[in-house]
């Protein structure tokens, strides 16, 4: 097996950030990469998982990663208003919840509390720490109204079936993943939901026999060529888990190109983004088809 190679360290990163708001600004199109970051997609998918209960089928998760709520004003709005009273089963939240990894984090935190008691679901928020958290955040995440799975993992009941959903800490920069440990009470033939925070532990997650795996991190890129090939992920996983579906030993997967921006709080041909997913026992006519609403 191949080794991964090193996540970058926080000096990197900020490097990384500094290089393309520089270049944008010199450009001229500082504004324009702003304007971009603000212009959200509500991205609908139907994703059809072998050994889904039936009881399951048609289940909606409302999957926002990447919030980086205090680094655009009005970003809350946004998605509120994407939102609109839809009503969802699940809603998931894959880290990343501050701008910076330092600092403060009450900005953030009362944006997430603005955000979340509009939610509408009928089994829950539950979320995952990314790099731009620490564990200290998490009772101030579990009092705005989001359960956290770290390295843990909770049953979900519906229609007399049940399916685990299972959450690793970052994988990413702190390297605290511990999927052995959040699999450890998923009964073997269980269907199981992996969220984690980036896609870096696939991989292990395909070992543990998780039936989806769910993350964001990567922002798609946050800032791609033309053609909306990301220039950079910032993820050691390979490119074809950096957005959208992918599959891998069987596992299916899905990457957010996630809410927010982070570093540069720009967006280049790679829109943010809201995602729904709504589960199926087998594949639908539209299930290759995602739909987009500006």
């Amino acid at each position: 097996m191949a080794l991964l190679p090193p996540a970058p360290g926080p000096l990197a990163c900020l490097v990384q950030s500094l290089i393309p708001d520089s270049a944008f600004r010199r450009l001229g199109r500082y504004d324009e990469g702003i304007a971009n970051a603000l212009k959200l997609e509500l991205n609908e998918h139907e994703i059809a998982c072998p050994g889904l209960p039936k009881a399951f089928d048609g289940f909606t998760i409302l999957l926002l990663t990447d919030l980086h709520l205090d680094g655009l004003p009005g970003l809350v709005d946004l998605v509120l208003a994407q939102i609109g009273q839809r009503s969802f089963d699940l809603c998931l939240i894959g880290g990343d919840i501050r701008m910076e990894t330092y600092g403060p984090i009450a900005p953030s935190l009362r944006e997430l509390r603005r955000l979340l008691p509009h939610i509408q679901t009928k089994h829950g928020i539950f979320g995952v720490l990314g790099n731009h958290d620490c564990i200290e955040m998490v009772p101030d995440f579990e009092e705005a109204g989001m359960l956290m799975l770290v390295n843990d993992a909770t049953q979900i009941e519906q229609g007399g079936e049940s399916l685990w959903l299972t959450g690793i800490d970052d994988p990413n920069y702190y390297k605290t993943h511990d999927p052995a440990k959040a699999f450890s009470m998923v009964p073997p033939d269980a269907f199981s939901i992996l969220l984690a925070h980036s896609p870096e532990a696939y991989q292990e997650a395909a070992r543990h026999r998780a039936a989806l795996y769910l993350c964001g991190h990567t922002h798609g890129g946050q800032i791609c060529l033309g053609s909306g090939t990301p220039i950079y992920t910032n993820s050691r996983a390979p490119r074809f888990t950096a957005k959208g579906r992918w599959q891998y030993q069987g596992m299916q997967g899905f990457t957010s190109r996630g809410v927010g921006a982070s570093g540069a709080p720009l967006r280049f041909n790679c829109p943010g983004e809201i995602a729904v997913l709504t589960l199926r026992t087998s594949h639908q006519p539209n299930q290759d088809a995602s739909t987009t609403v500006p």
